[in-house]
Order: C-alpha cells, then structure tokens, then sequence
C-alpha cells in the first residue's frame, strides 16, 4: 500500500520536528498532508553533550514552546580556556546554557509535533529515496511513501545526505563519557561547562568538554572531545589518548567509563543542500564547525526548510534552486559561515605562543567575538544580556 502526502520529513530529532512544528504555524491546513519517517521510536538513544544555547530558547519561544518542561540542568558559567585560562562567560545574565538528555529533548519535540496531529511513522526505516517527475517515492520497512516534497534531516550518516551532498566537505569527530561528577584538580563547580583547548598545537582541531547533567535525578556529567578536521592537518596521536588525558587530570579512569563516539559533517558554503524535490536540514545540511554545536543551528535549518517548502507548494515549483543559497544568506548561515572561518584560523594555529597571546592576553577580542558572532543569531537585531569575565585556573 503507498501512502501520499504533500511533505514527507525524514528523521525526527530536532531539525525534522522544527520542520514539522514551523511548517504547522506557517500554514496549518498543511497539517493533515505532512508526515515524519523516523527509524527507532522515541525515546531513543542519542550521542550529543545536549547543551541548549540561548537561541534554543528564541527559536521555541517563537513556536510557543517552553523548553523548561524538558528535565535538564542550567549551566551557571562556561568556562572557555586554553591550559587553565580564558573566558569565563554568561549568555543571558543569569547562565550560559541548559544541559538535557537528548532523549528526553527529542521525545518532547516529537510529542509537540504530535500535538499539531501531524503523524511521526516510527519504527520506520528508509530504504531508498527515488525522485519522480513530481516528486519522491520513499520505500521504508513499513511500506511506500510518496510525496511532492522531502526534507531529509536524518542526519550525517542518513540516506538523504548521501543522496544529495554524498560525503563532501570535511567531517567532525566526537568521542564522550558520561560519568559522576569528577572531584580531580581541573574539574569544575558541579554547576559550570567547560571547554578546554590545550591540544590544539598538538592537532586536535577542537575541545574538551565537560556538562553538567541528570540522568534519572542523578547528578553527572558529559565529558567527550570534539575535533572538527576543519583543516587538512595531521593529528599527533589518537583522539582517544587526549580524551584519555583530559580524563584522567579529573581523577577518572577512561577503561572505567562506556566510550561511545561518531562522525558529523561539517557546514560548508560549498555544499549542496537541495535537489529537485528534497533538502537537506539539520546534521545532515552540517554542523557548526567552530564548537560542533547542532542543535540549535537543527532548529534553525527546520524554520528555513520549512519556509522554502511552504513557498515552493504555493509556487508549485519544487526545485529548490535557491534553497542552499538562502541557507547560507540565513543570519544562521552566516553564523555557521562565520564560525567556519574562526575554527580555520584558531584550529590552524600550532604554536603554542600564539594560543597563550590569543587566551590570555586578548580576552577583550575573544570576548567580542563570542558575544557579537557566535550566539544570538536567531534574532540578530534585538539586544541580548552577555556578561563575560576571565576566567583563573579552574
């Protein structure tokens, strides 16, 4: 039996529910006509630090969300350093980000999807994806799908990328364990994030991290890596040895923890984001890759989909033509543009001289640049309250 919609979306974390939830406020009598594939079935399991930046909370304001019904833990201060020294910043006034689980988050967004009666198909995998001359015929494990329109948010590794953007542009890795709060000399108050960039003169194009977190009332913490391979750069070593490292100046054994890591791609200006009938959202369109950031630039994809889908059916012109264009003129586009160019520069630097200049003697310049081009770019014209100091041995 094959089912037909007008707006097919695959995947049903953040970008494929922002999509569904925008494309519900822009036009609702759409909503019977929309359908989301997702493969397992929520809650599911998902690898991700699961820090919710301010613009998080703009993009779901606008929705008539409240992110506060999702269970998580506010990160006081991010504490961005390079051996010990840097930044230590607030977004908002108050505190620099909420850290959830992702399956809580995803199940909660679903659910919202849910709420505007547009169906989520789970337990649904996607086979093949086959354009048509007016549109796409999906096959899935639980039938034939058809529609005049398909975004494709199913992630870095999802057949809709590879179909689209194949496996251009560069990839990202992520290595974390989740943990009870460590009490070792580097770690932090039990209610501040961490960022620590020591290892990027050794070639690690990135970060350590360590949240704050819950999982099932308990306090933890998500500790991980981040290297983005923005540049074509060798690596001294395996990323798992400077995990290892960063572990253990906190007291933690890596053999005592589940280590669980997996590949993203990367936003870039040059890849291709759309085909006739289908566009890319979400991980699979590309991450952030300045600090691997995805969930909010994830919704941010899922309002600039939804908008082009919205168009294109009233146009009756579903090529999407102007699609990756517009993503990259987006002030998200910019953003991820801007934070490109940032992650080239500071990840190319290996002199560790260089790295002592630009964390602890040009905090002023950093701390523009985080508060002015990093976050706040889902309502880049409105003022935000940032208060930034610098930030002692932690």
């Amino acid at each position: 039996m094959t089912q037909d919609y007008d707006v097919l979306i695959v995947g049903s974390g953040p970008a494929g529910c922002s999509t569904a939830l925008h494309l519900a406020q822009l036009a609702p009598g759409l909503k019977p006509r929309i359908a989301v594939l997702e493969r397992g079935s929520h809650p599911r399991h998902k690898l991700c630090g699961g820090g919710l930046v301010m613009d998080v909370d703009t993009i779901l304001r606008d929705l008539g969300l409240d992110v506060s019904e999702v269970p998580q833990v506010d990160a006081r201060w991010a504490n961005l350093l390079w051996q010990g020294r840097g930044l230590r910043m607030q977004l908002n006034g108050r505190l620099a980000f909420h850290v959830v689980r992702r399956r809580e988050f995803d199940s909660w967004l679903a659910d919202r999807v849910r709420d505007q009666g547009i169906a989520i198909h789970e337990d649904t995998e996607v086979l093949t994806v086959r354009r048509r001359a007016d549109g796409v015929e999906v096959t899935t494990s639980r039938g034939v799908f058809r529609a005049r329109a398909l975004v494709g948010a199913d992630g870095s590794k999802g057949r809709c990328r590879r179909l689209i953007a194949g496996d251009e542009g560069p990839v990202a890795r992520l290595l974390e364990v989740m943990i009870p709060p460590p009490h070792g000399p580097s770690a932090p108050p039990d209610d501040e994030a961490l960022f620590e960039f020591r290892h990027v003169p050794a070639g690690v194009q990135g970060y350590f991290w360590s949240f704050p977190m819950q999982i099932d009332g308990r306090a933890m913490r998500n500790l991980g890596i981040f290297d983005s391979r923005v540049r074509d750069a060798p690596l001294a070593g395996s990323l798992k040895r400077y995990l290892e490292l960063e572990l253990a100046a906190h007291g933690v054994r890596l053999a005592d923890c589940k280590l669980e890591g997996h590949p993203i791609h990367l936003y870039s200006p040059r890849s291709t984001l759309s085909a006739p009938h289908i566009l890319l959202a979400g991980d699979a369109a590309g991450v952030d890759p300045l600090l691997g950031e995805g969930i909010s630039p994830a919704l941010g994809y899922g309002n600039l989909a939804a908008r082009a889908v919205q168009d294109a059916l009233a146009r009756d012109d579903l090529r999407f033509t102007d699609y990756t264009r517009q993503v990259a003129a987006s002030p998200l586009g910019r953003s991820l543009r801007t934070r490109r160019l940032a992650a080239r520069l500071v990840y190319g630097v290996r002199s560790p001289l260089l790295h002592r200049l630009l964390w602890w003697h040009l905090r002023p310049l950093l701390r523009r640049f985080v508060g002015d081009h990093v976050f706040g770019w889902a309502k880049p014209g409105l003022p935000t309250h940032r208060s930034m100091i610098p930030a002692s041995a932690a």
